[in-house]
């Protein structure tokens, strides 16, 4: 009888040793790369096709870029707090010499109305709604500035593209 008591634990811890050497040997073929079917395969595999979505990603951003460059309105980017982050060369003509990096874009719009414009250009982005301004350059031109809030989602942008039109042509 005593032997059966030891005998059974024993027995029962075997099963387990086997159990776990099991699941080890199922847990290791799984990470290690067997020519498409474990799991490290399928995440180098997503890591492949996440570079190429990357790589196209750019290529449309770089094609939709130049082709914007040499529109006929002038059109200005900024990132979702407002900074130009890139211009077409019509804006650039547009403003002239002015120095329009990061918020300086404001200085080519008349002094008195940059506080209001960025006031109203403030709120769009916070509340991803389209801009739509009339103001004066430093010049003294009409012009309608429009913008467009790039959305990601129905509550956040990731920017603003931004057209001006002269009313006085």
């Amino acid at each position: 009888m005593v032997w059966v008591k030891a005998v059974k634990p024993v027995i029962k811890l075997i099963q387990d040793h086997e159990n776990v050497n099991n699941s080890i040997k199922a847990i290791k073929s799984e990470l290690s790369t067997n020519g498409g079917n474990s799991i490290k395969d399928a995440i180098i595999d997503l890591r492949k096709i996440c570079h190429r979505i990357e790589i196209r990603q750019k290529i449309i951003e770089q094609r939709t870029k130049a082709g914007l460059h040499y529109s006929n309105t002038p059109l200005f980017e900024t990132d979702n707090n407002g900074r130009l982050i890139w211009n077409n060369s019509l804006f650039f003509d547009f403003v002239n010499s002015y120095d329009v990096e990061g918020y300086d874009w404001l200085n080519f719009i008349q002094e008195e109305d940059r506080q209001e414009l960025l006031k109203e250009f403030q709120s769009c982005l916070q509340t991803n709604r389209k801009l739509e301004k009339q103001t004066k350059t430093s010049d003294g031109k009409d012009i309608n500035i429009i913008g467009f809030p790039y959305r990601i989602s129905d509550s956040e942008h990731g920017g603003f593209l931004v057209s001006i039109t002269n009313t006085q042509e």
